[in-house]
């Protein structure tokens, strides 16, 4: 007897929380239906309306019901942090949910490479809450859902908000719900489903009057189920009308305050929980709940019985799967003000634990960085209160401070303030321990930020590199500055980055610090190279050689051949540069390190390919190429079938060409890369002109222009068009 395999769901960071005891709304679940799977409908579908109403718990339930439909996934997105919504929201879930390494593409290029992840693909992105978007961002994502509005495709996009700007207006026309409230009809299942047990049968004999004061908001319903716990229904509805608008109706903000101050009356450490709680950004884990939030306020017996309670109220969410817990907005808004009195202490307090998790970037290998992401909200509000710590302690932007500074390296004296709460600890100290806190916060940070790119981050690197200074620590002070040239250099400000390495690089020099002038040299020689600078990157690449030869590590050395044979390849001195690749290759066959093996005979090959030896170049490339496939290295194994491709176009091999560029299209497809596909395409459709098929090359140039138009490339299409037309006149 054989068993059915049980079929994988896809990808997806759906959340079951807000599902508990979910009822209503069936109409507006059939209308989704419908254009979450219809043919014929725009891609784009709002849901809005007022805070408390259930927008986001619509959305998860219609994501769950069609999660089998969108067999490419599902992703839900809401701003981190203190922060409003950021288009790095959408990349940084996306690189989390679906492996894809959308952070590593520079600002520019996040709008086509969200889009090539909806292109063509059966994927659901659900975007919560567009409010503070800037300008610059909601025009991406306009020009987003434009184009996939122009594709077409099985992708949806979902947007909630309480209201939309008039371009997403426009895009969404008649796909847009708004929501009003639970019916009166659907209230009984509700109270049965959400309400304590024991206020049940009191709040069924007035349904009516129940949603006469809420318009069936179903969080205001919930708040009204806790407070039917404390007051009888007469007695509870003259309260509220005391409270209630010129309609009649009580606002959900009125009775979250009113529930909270009920509750925390009776219950004096409810009270500072819940004020803690709002600097939980995306939520707090029950171990966070346990060590930080709940640590001095009373036993975990104690605490689960105050969850459970704050539960059943309506005023903090649990999610069991997660192991977590979460504060509605509405009731974050009533608290936010209470919980500025918590002070500058609790803020500290705050940062240091998550600086412990923020810790984890350094020691986790990449694969298990999603074990972290879930903290992110919080790891960037305490990174956002370091800043503003050094901020005020200098009354100046960190980064303006620094640039001020130049070259200097003259130790930063603790600046002279007066901060009367911390003297019987010694105002000093408590500096000094926030300097140390603001560094480690930044050194995490820069790691995270070398393979993710988060904006804001030249603000983290500059606190960072301030509190360095200021602790006379150089290496570290140095070690920031080169991350900022690093973090320039990949946003395309090459001569910038250069200003920030040679900064580093002197520290590094002055100190005897080999290894970290080994990567700075490296750096500035490969930022020469981008600059096309050759002989002045041969020279940094040199240096850094000699770094890496006095520290012996053969990792760093098999590297520095690598960059000097890149160097030399770039002088046109290709017979030097094949050499120093051979040597790569020698000290990484020691090490066994396949993916480098991998790269350096792929170096090899195009050394040889510039030198004419084509069939020597071509052996080079298969090399590569059978250790990529072996690592399951897509992008690797993407450029070996381009090399291979050109190899063979250049041997005028145009059948094994036209064989090695079909598997990269294959590949392309697969992934996903539909700019790359395009390229592919392109090159097909040359080898059909040696091949004298005008037809197929036509129909290649065409696909390939179609591609670039989807993502409104006007550069590439117009190239595109130009072999059309040329096509055409041969025909």
């Amino acid at each position: 007897m054989t068993t059915e395999p049980i079929p994988q769901l896809p990808p997806h960071n759906l959340g079951l929380f807000r599902l508990d005891g979910f009822s209503g709304y069936r109409q507006e679940l059939l209308t989704l239906h419908e254009w979450l799977t219809s043919s014929h409908i725009m891609p784009t579908i709002a849901i809005s309306g007022e805070q408390g109403y259930g927008k986001s718990t619509l959305a998860t339930a219609a994501a769950w019901n069609h999660l089998r439909h969108f067999t490419d996934g599902i992703i839900r997105v809401s701003a981190a942090g203190a922060t409003p919504f950021r288009l790095y929201d959408i990349v940084r879930t996306m690189d989390a949910i679906f492996g894809t390494e959308l952070t590593r593409a520079s600002e520019e290029r996040w709008g086509i490479r969200i889009l090539e992840q909806l292109y063509r693909r059966k994927r659901l992105l659900i975007v919560d809450k567009l409010a503070g978007a800037t300008t610059e961002e909601s025009i991406m994502l306009v020009n987003i859902i434009g184009h996939l509005n122009e594709t077409g495709g099985s992708s949806r996009i979902l947007l909630i908000d309480r209201n939309f700007s008039p371009f997403i207006a426009e895009l969404v026309r008649h796909q847009h719900i708004h929501l009003t409230g639970l019916a009166a009809i659907d209230l009984p299942q509700f109270i049965r489903k959400r309400a304590p047990a024991r206020v049940q049968e009191d709040a069924l004999a007035h349904v009516d009057e129940i949603h006469a004061l809420t318009a069936g908001s179903p969080l205001s319903l919930r708040l009204v189920m806790g407070l039917l716990l404390d007051f009888p229904w007469a007695e509870l509805q003259g309260l509220l009308q005391q409270i209630c608008d010129e309609r009649g109706l009580v606002r959900a903000h009125n009775l979250a305050a009113f529930a909270v101050e009920n509750f925390a009356i009776f219950n004096p450490q409810v009270g500072p929980l819940l004020e803690r709680l709002v600097s939980a950004a995306g939520g707090a884990s029950l171990t966070a709940l346990r060590e930080l939030f709940w640590a001095d306020l009373g036993t975990p017996t104690e605490l689960d019985q105050t969850l459970a309670a704050l539960a059943g109220r309506g005023l903090l969410e649990l999610d069991p799967f997660h192991q977590r817990v979460l504060m509605h907005p509405v009731i974050r808004a009533y608290l936010e003000q209470s919980s500025l009195m918590l002070g500058e202490e609790w803020e500290r307090i705050h940062a240091h634990y998550y600086a412990n998790l923020a810790q984890q970037y350094l020691s986790f290998p990449l694969e298990r960085w999603s074990e972290v992401d879930v903290e992110w909200g919080n790891i960037y509000r305490g990174a956002d209160w370091c800043y503003q710590r050094v901020r005020r302690l200098w009354r100046q932007e960190p980064l303006d401070l620094l640039k001020e500074r130049q070259f200097s390296e003259a130790i930063l004296t603790l600046p002279e303030t007066t901060e009367p709460s911390y003297a019987t600890l010694g105002q000093d100290h408590v500096i000094e321990e926030d300097l140390r806190l603001t560094r480690d916060y930044g050194l995490a940070l820069a790691h995270y930020a070398f393979w993710r790119h988060p904006p804001g981050i030249a603000e983290w690197l500059a606190m960072g590199a301030v509190a360095a200074l200021a602790l006379a620590d150089m290496r570290d002070y140095a070690w920031f500055q080169m991350n900022m040239g690093r973090q320039l250099f990949f946003a395309g400000a090459v001569v910038e980055a250069i200003v920030w390495l040679e900064r580093a690089q002197i520290i590094f020099d002055q100190r005897d610090l080999l290894m970290e002038l080994a990567y700075v040299l490296t750096d500035l020689g490969t930022s020469y190279r981008v600059l096309n600078e050759a002989r002045k990157a041969l020279t940094y690449f040199n240096a850094a050689f000699d770094c890496e030869a006095q520290l012996g590590d053969q990792q760093g050395l098999a590297t520095a051949y690598m960059n000097l044979g890149s160097a030399y390849y770039s002088l046109n001195n290709f017979d030097r540069a094949l050499a120093q690749q051979q040597k790569a290759l020698r000290v990484a066959l020691r090490r066994h390190d396949e993916r480098m093996v991998a790269s350096v005979f792929n170096n090899m090959g195009l050394a040889m390919e510039a030198m004419e030896r084509l069939p020597e170049a071509q052996r080079g490339y298969e090399q590569a190429l059978e250790l990529f496939l072996r690592l399951d290295d897509t992008t690797g194994i993407s450029t070996c079938y381009n090399n291979l491709g050109s190899a063979s176009y250049a041997r005028n091999d145009y059948d094994r060409a036209l064989m090695w560029y079909e598997f990269d299209l294959q590949l392309s497809e697969r992934r996903g890369a539909w700019t790359d596909m395009a390229a592919t395409l392109h090159n097909l459709g040359h080898v059909a002109l040696e091949q004298r098929e005008l037809a197929r090359a036509l129909a290649y140039f065409t696909q390939s222009r179609d591609l670039y138009s989807a993502f409104q490339l006007q550069e590439y299409m117009q190239e595109e068009e130009q072999m059309i037309k040329f096509i055409e006149q041969m025909q």
